[in-house]
């Protein structure tokens, strides 16, 4: 049995604005066998309240079988070591065992299909096959992909097609592919701007058609795959439709454009290429850069992102103005500044196929409702520029907070030079802006690393040392309380560590009745353990509490720590 290690147990009197309190600690060590292994699943166990812990440690072939030898061990709702054991099963034994064992077989291919835009020509069908090999070390697959044959499909007048965004369904290989009618010299312009979705089967046969109608030429603004879970493989994903939002264009001449360039239109489409809702919007701003569709936990849609107030720029313009100098953004041959200054955030919420509000909030207003932990001195803001979002969290309120980090981009490059400040934007069930927080972070999230080759000549030795530096946006979430808070969990990053980021925990909370922030602490015991990047917390029963699990930086020795939120 190996050594447990009590760190210690206490309660400690923070003060009104912390009230995060760590309240058990402890350490176990692990065999070299496991920490050589990967941990592949952790299990609790809501009845015998224990968490069992399973490192694979060895594969082997036994006759048609395949036999994989792991180790376990099972602690208690406290992390007192129960025992440990190791074994050796066969796979079939254990995917009946083990929710998060996805043994498929030692090598196995699947075809599905994929599509390309030709630079002068319409857009070409692949049928591709992957072959997926297991690497128990690594815990799960690798893959390999080979084109297969190719496809130009055609309208039935012989026009080729030109790509605009496809999608693929993991589990039965269909394709679907938004299209419009790829213009050439002399062969006229007539549906050159109209939008075709066009579904495949796997075997890439045109199993259904949608023919957008609308009165003037669009853009599209926005497609989010609507998902249908995969009940056999939580990493798979079907599709159960889709939703689109479009915009007037102004490409095509002053008859074909809308005169109101605010004129949205948001469709929803399932997946047999049927079009079930469909409603056209007033947008307070002509270029809404829609980042993310949301689903409600009733079902209801919300979309959100930046925008121009105050431009009025058709959408088409005002997205090739904002592409990186050195092209991208889906756009040929348009290019700009590669950075746009937005001015307002917009919010729209669709429910039983209408629009419930569409909300606008200004930058000023963000300036207005800025709420900051008391302690900190810094007061990171939104300014309209880059920043990317984390998540999306919904409270049980109603209340929508999106997490997200500001960063510095090279403009020339399109590389992320750094990473900022962590804010959230709390808004209401009504849409409207409640609090900006900005939170600034202990770590930059950039990691340099250095590797040294030696090249030997006869008289000569030379040594090349090569620098890499990475910058990586901190990890982050919210929890939340039975006491009417978020608790807003930020993962700092220390360093990176055989490919896996070494993170510390910190932890603060949002009132969702004041939508005030209080100040964080610290957790983890300074340089000594990090989080599990796959497992960062626990469940527990313990009431109103959090359990975070990691390891020290060698992996040798598990960390446990309970951390009451109240």
């Amino acid at each position: 049995m190996k050594k447990l290690t009590l760190l210690f147990c206490l309660s400690l009197v923070i003060g009104e604005a912390l009230s995060q309190q760590l309240e058990l600690e402890k350490t176990y060590k692990i065999s070299r066998a496991s920490k050589r292994g990967e941990l592949s699943g952790l299990d609790y166990d809501k009845d015998a309240k224990t968490y069992t812990l399973t490192y694979l440690t060895g594969q082997k072939k036994q006759g048609d079988k395949v036999v994989f030898k792991y180790e376990q061990y099972v602690f208690d709702n406290d992390f007192n070591f129960v025992k440990d054991t190791e074994l050796e099963e066969e796979a079939d034994i254990m995917k009946k065992k083990f929710k998060w064992f996805k043994f498929k077989g030692d090598v196995y291919t699947k075809t599905g299909n994929t599509v390309s835009q030709q630079f002068m020509g319409g857009m070409v069908l692949k049928r591709k096959q992957v072959t997926y090999t297991y690497r128990w070390l690594l815990g799960g697959y690798t893959r390999k992909t080979e084109l297969l044959e190719k496809v130009k499909p055609r309208t039935e007048d012989g026009k080729s097609y030109m790509l605009v965004e496809y999608a693929e369904d993991d589990i039965n290989g269909d394709l679907y592919i938004l299209t419009t009618i790829n213009a050439k010299m002399g062969k006229g312009m007539d549906g050159v701007g109209d939008f075709t979705l066009l579904k495949f089967n796997s075997e890439l046969e045109q199993v259904a058609k949608l023919d957008f109608n609308f009165p003037y030429k669009q853009s599209l603004a926005f497609m989010e795959i609507i998902d249908k879970p995969n009940p056999e493989d939580y990493e798979e994903f079907g599709i159960d439709g889709f939703n689109f939002v479009f915009a007037p264009s102004d490409v095509y001449g002053k008859k074909l454009t809308d005169p109101n360039n605010n004129n949205y239109t948001y469709v929803k489409v399932d997946a047999n290429c049927v079009e079930n809702e469909k409603f056209s919007f007033e947008s307070p701003a002509s270029y809404w850069r829609i980042d993310q569709m949301i689903t409600g936990n009733n079902g209801e849609k919300y979309f959100y992102g930046p925008a121009q107030a105050g431009k009025d720029k058709y959408f088409n313009k005002a997205v090739a103005a904002a592409a990186p100098k050195t092209g991208g953004g889906g756009l040929i041959g348009k290019f700009g500044s590669g950075e746009t200054k937005f001015k307002a955030v917009q919010l729209m919420k669709v429910a039983n196929g209408k629009m419930a509000y569409l909300t606008e909030t200004s930058l000023d207003e963000f300036k207005a409702k800025q709420s900051f932990p008391p302690s900190q001195r810094k007061t990171p803001d939104y300014e309209g520029r880059e920043f990317g979002v984390r998540s999306y969290n919904f409270a049980s309120n109603g209340d929508l907070i999106i997490l997200g980090q500001n960063y510095d981009r090279n403009k020339e490059k399109g590389t992320i030079n750094k990473f900022e400040d962590v804010l959230g934007f709390h808004f209401g069930s009504d849409g409207k802006l409640r609090a900006q927080y900005g939170l600034d972070t202990k770590e930059d999230g950039k990691i340099v690393t250095q590797s040294t080759d030696v090249h030997y000549g006869i008289s000569t030795t030379t040594r090349i040392t090569t620098t890499i530096t990475r910058n990586f946006a901190c990890p982050q979430q919210l929890i939340e309380g039975k006491d009417g808070k978020m608790y807003w969990l930020l993962r700092e990053i220390r360093d990176i560590r055989e490919g896996k980021l070494l993170t510390y925990p910190r932890i603060g909370s949002i009132d969702l009745k004041t939508a005030k922030v209080t100040n964080l602490t610290t957790f983890g015991r300074g340089e000594g353990f990090y989080l599990n990047p796959n497992y960062p917390t626990l469940e527990t029963d313990k009431g109103e509490s959090i359990v975070f699990f990691g390891a020290d930086r060698p992996g040798k020795e598990l960390w446990f720590a309970r951390v009451k939120l109240k």
